[in-house]
């Protein structure tokens, strides 16, 4: 058996009890699994295209850039990547995390979708509750019980079972933040905060009360709270700059050789990422539980914690590099430069509202997963 396929099972086991069922383990760029084939117990995936048709009997752990499920599920299906469709049945819950998500199928429990759009079609049900969080969310199928979260902009066509509770922010730059359709039935009470007015069509049907709450108002106080935000902001990346100058004097090279690495191999880096950043403490608590592991736990932990925070840096790095390239020539090689540009605009645009943080997962996950291949490598 490859190292690599060694290592990937390896990882996979940790997600298991101890008396393991069944697990498949799949990698490569281009994943696909027909629909005559019925996978037993839970399958994890990492790749840069992704496909399921057929079954799998437990849960779908998955990275990739594009990630399609239109088989059924039996278990969980917590999957990221750049864009995500799901199709088809999942006997437990949804947990996505994509810049676009697409959602046509039946999810039995309740759904998490993190994405810069996401769209559920007139087909699609969620048994419990959904929790969004991003800019763009439009819901047009149906939710069993309550709809809540965070977004830029909501349009809701659909039915909700009980409640609808959203926050749009202080600073939204929407005119209608939320839009209640004509097709829309809310079996509860709509509770939004936004300092704009919803827009509810005459058709709609809301039973319980419509409760707008605005923001707070601004006053020295909430503007000494935004200084000390942005003061703050500003000494993470004074402190990534001197974390990057330290890290490409003594190991220049490997980071060349590492941020290659990740803008040749996108989507499996993103899929280590996800591994690393979700094994690596249940790695942490079995060392914990055998005593004997105790030192290698704490080392293990410390070296976690480390990768998380140096991936941003990498990924920072990687920007820098290639915006020198194409707009600096004459400065390609300089990486200091490449890595004083990059780390001020990808902590930039980590900063902005609703998005800036999902940006800011999907580049940690990227920097980690980089890590990870270039230990492989190595």
């Amino acid at each position: 058996m490859k190292k690599t396929t060694l290592l990937v099972a390896c990882l996979a086991v940790l997600l298991l009890p101890l008396a393991a069922s069944a697990y498949s383990v799949k990698k490569g760029d281009s994943i696909y699994v027909p629909k005559e084939e019925v996978i037993e117990g839970n399958l994890y995936a990492v790749g840069s295209n992704l496909t399921i048709e057929g079954k799998v009997t437990g849960d779908v752990i998955c990275a990739g850039q594009s990630v399609n499920i239109n088989g059924d599920v039996a278990g969980d299906v917590i999957c990221a990547g750049q864009s995500i469709s799901i199709n088809g049945k999942i006997g437990g819950n949804l947990r996505v995390v994509g810049n676009t998500v697409n959602f046509n199928g039946q999810v039995a429990r309740n759904g998490i979708t993190v994405g810069a759009t996401v769209v559920t079609s007139a087909s699609s049900t969620i048994g419990w509750d959904l929790l969004v969080l991003g800019n763009i969310f439009e819901l047009r199928g149906n939710i069993g019980r309550d709809f809540y979260g965070s977004a830029g902009k909501v349009n809701v066509a659909g039915q909700i079972g009980k409640n609808l509770n959203l926050n749009f922010g202080s600073q939204n730059n929407y005119d209608k933040p939320l839009v209640i359709a004509n097709t829309a039935k809310i079996n509860g009470n709509v509770t939004y905060k936004s300092g704009k007015d919803a827009a509810v069509d005459a058709g709609a049907v809301i039973k319980g009360e419509t409760i707008h709450n605005f923001p707070a108002v601004v006053n020295k106080k909430s503007n000494a709270a935004n200084l000390g935000w942005w003061w703050g902001k500003l000494i993470s990346i004074f402190s990534a700059l001197v974390i990057g100058l330290v890290i490409i004097s003594f190991w220049r090279e490997q980071i060349i050789k590492t941020t290659d690495l990740m803008l040749a191999k996108v989507g499996p880096a993103l899929g280590w990422g996800v591994l690393a950043l979700f094994l690596t403490p249940l790695i942490f608590i079995v060392l914990l539980i055998t005593i004997i592991g105790l030192p290698l736990a704490f080392i293990t932990l410390g070296l976690w914690l480390i990768a998380i925070y140096l991936s941003k840096i990498l990924v920072g790095i990687l920007i820098g590099r290639s915006l020198l390239n194409n707009y600096w020539a004459k400065q390609k090689d300089s990486l200091i430069l490449a890595m004083v540009v990059g780390i001020i605009v990808a902590y930039l645009i980590f900063a902005l509202p609703f998005i800036g943080w999902i940006v800011a997962l999907l580049a940690m996950l990227w920097g980690l997963g980089g890590i990870m291949l270039s230990f492989k490598k190595a």
